[in-house]
């Protein structure tokens, strides 16, 4: 059994991706604390991280289950710990479809294969919701905007909650952390 005590950071859902500093969180065998999120809560001690972030990740879990990861990110943050989302923004996304705009939604990727599935720019705004199986059979279940999101961390007891910018933080190594603001809002909160 690892030492949970021995890192104060968290990179909740972080898809295997390792931060100095942080303990990484997912299903995938090779992070540092493999736990499906849909079935546990986390196994971090009550007001023991300083830093919990969650990137392009909670938007994989129904609303109501969202609401209790984030209640229990609430958890274990110290008092004045940082929590930091980014997911993708269901305005931004919307607007990119009623745009008709088919060079977001026909990207490609540097492997050749279409980022987003699906024939038809339906079919594909449609794959944010239901779509982009990821590893362990996860999907997406629930797009927000800011003030949705935002109204589940105050829900759960966050006293200071603000939209920032991509890279605009309070923790200094945001530049590993954030990814793609051409499609995403990132919210911040102190506990």
């Amino acid at each position: 059994m690892k030492d949970l005590s021995s890192k104060r950071k968290v990179n909740l859902m972080s898809g295997g991706i390792s931060i100095d500093g942080y303990w990484s969180v997912d299903i995938l065998p090779s992070s540092d604390v493999v736990i499906d999120l849909e079935k546990e809560l986390l196994p971090f001690s009550d007001n023991s991280m300083e830093i919990v972030v969650c990137i392009s990740a909670i938007n994989y879990f129904t609303r109501l289950r969202a609401e209790e990861i984030i209640k229990d990110v609430h958890r274990i943050l110290v008092s004045g710990g940082i929590a930091r989302f980014g997911t993708q923004d269901m305005r931004i996304i919307a607007k990119y479809y009623l745009g008709n705009d088919r060079n977001f939604f026909f990207q490609k990727l540097e492997n050749g294969k279409e980022r987003f599935h699906g024939k038809t720019m339906c079919d594909k705004i449609n794959s944010w919701f239901y779509g982009y199986e990821t590893y362990g059979g996860k999907s997406g279940k629930y797009m927000y905007d800011f003030e949705t999101l935002k109204d589940i961390f105050k829900t759960a007891g966050f006293k200071i909650i603000e939209e920032r910018k991509f890279s605009d933080s309070r923790i200094k190594e945001i530049n590993e952390i954030d990814n793609r603001p051409e499609q995403m809002f990132f919210l911040e909160a102190i506990k």
